[in-house]
């Protein structure tokens, strides 16, 4: 980057000084936000459901008579190319965003949503969000946040068109905002993060678990987690749109929840035995997939979301075991 001399005389003065620190925070903030968006992708899923995929959270959209329903927009930088995906699959108008959580990889676009749909969230969501709770911004610090104007506590319905879909609220887990969205006519459902599906195998002798993150700073529980599953396998469906990879099935959904509690009952016991947190980081990195290693333990970076709440994770195991 190119500096300024600071005067003609050499020495610094209080206007060069002024000028260089805006110099600095523009290139800091023009860099910070400047991320171009990644490429996205269209595929059917059942019925008149498509899924949008890309570099963010996976996204759903239910096509009706009357207009679109979508589940989550990423990033604010991919608003745009959603927009055009939408194009190519019908020319129905945008009536409803709905929300699954408040991370920006999910809710980044909502800001831009709001002047063309009604944005629906949980209603911790909004408090989450108007609190600006970290981490919220774990990719474009400084991306303006849009507030969902319509909030529920445990259940909404959207009735568009031929179509019916629901937005469910089990408990924390992620968050304490995670809402599952429901759409009972064609028995699918968009999890959020509450279930990611694999995109490789299990490394062989790694130990069964699942590359989550609890979001304590946003009221996540690893201990809470394995009853909101319990509540989204009451549900009746077959067809799962993840947070993240590809489409899955509910087999894959009993799959997760049974590694998830596989690898919570060690973790829990490592503590319970007086382990350290060092070696609570260990296995959590080698076993696991989490990244500590090279890790700042602030301010929220990526990759290391997870091992930057470690303390949290560990105070509530060793506080209480699950139920």
């Amino acid at each position: 980057m190119w500096i300024p001399s600071l005067s003609r005389n050499g020495r610094v003065t209080v206007r060069s000084l002024l000028a260089l620190t805006m110099l600095l925070c523009g290139w800091v903030a023009a860099s910070q936000t400047s991320k171009r968006p990644g490429p996205l992708r269209a595929q059917p899923v059942r019925g008149t459901l498509h899924m949008i995929s890309g570099e963010g959270g996976n996204i759903a959209v239910d096509i009706t008579s009357a207009g679109v329903v979508l589940v989550d927009d990423m990033f604010d930088r991919n608003h745009d190319d959603i927009l055009a995906q939408l194009r190519m699959l019908t020319d129905q108008p945008l009536r409803y965003v709905l929300n699954t959580h408040q991370h920006d990889d999910h809710a980044g676009g909502d800001l831009k949503m709001l002047p063309l749909a009604e944005v629906i969230a949980h209603r911790n969501v909004r408090a989450n969000l108007s609190h600006i709770r970290q981490p919220y911004y774990e990719d474009t610090p400084g991306t303006p946040i849009g507030l969902p104007r319509v909030t529920f506590s445990d259940e909404l319905s959207v009735h568009l068109g031929e179509s019916e879909v629901r937005a469910l609220y089990f408990g924390r887990g992620h968050t304490n905002g995670d809402a599952v969205i429901y759409f009972p006519n064609l028995k699918t459902i968009h999890t959020g993060d509450l279930f990611l599906s694999r995109t490789t195998p299990l490394p062989a002798g790694r130990p069964r678990g699942v590359n989550i993150y609890v979001d304590y700073a946003q009221g996540g529980s690893f201990i809470e987690w394995s009853r909101t599953l319990d509540g989204i396998l009451r549900l009746d469906f077959d067809t799962v749109i993840p947070g993240h990879g590809p489409v899955a099935t509910r087999a894959d959904v009993v799959t997760f929840k049974a590694d998830l509690e596989a690898m919570r009952s060690r973790v829990a016991a490592l503590i319970a035995s007086g382990g350290s947190r060092a070696a609570v980081v260990e296995m959590m990195e080698k076993d696991y997939g989490w990244r500590a290693t090279g890790c700042p333990p602030s301010p929220p970076t990526a990759g290391c979301l997870q091992f930057q709440q470690i303390d949290a994770l560990i105070a509530e195991l060793r506080a209480g075991a699950p139920q």
